[in-house]
């Protein structure tokens, strides 16, 4: 994996607290960071996704992506697939 340097300027509270979690876990700031960042661009995807705001990235979301249900759509097929259980025979 290659990595790159990244500079971000925070409040000196927040590097306080960063280093305080990274003592904390044995960590160093970079790898909390990093978890951090990760977290938060992976729920704001999720957000993203679930608003259909997420547009594709890169050719290979381009080529085959996943079909988007929304909300009708998919308590529609919750419910076949409630009345096929229903209906079968015991």
């Amino acid at each position: 994996m290659t990595t790159v340097s990244l500079i971000v300027k925070v409040p000196e509270a927040l590097r306080r607290q960063a280093q305080a979690v990274a003592k904390l876990r044995g960590e160093t700031v970079s790898e909390v960071v990093r978890a951090a960042l990760r977290d938060y661009i992976k729920e704001a995807l999720e957000d993203a996704r679930g608003s259909r705001e997420l547009k594709p990235v890169d050719a290979s979301t381009d080529a085959a992506p996943e079909p988007l249900y929304d909300q009708e759509e998919v308590w529609a097929e919750i419910e076949a697939v409630q009345l096929d259980r229903l209906n079968e025979p015991l």
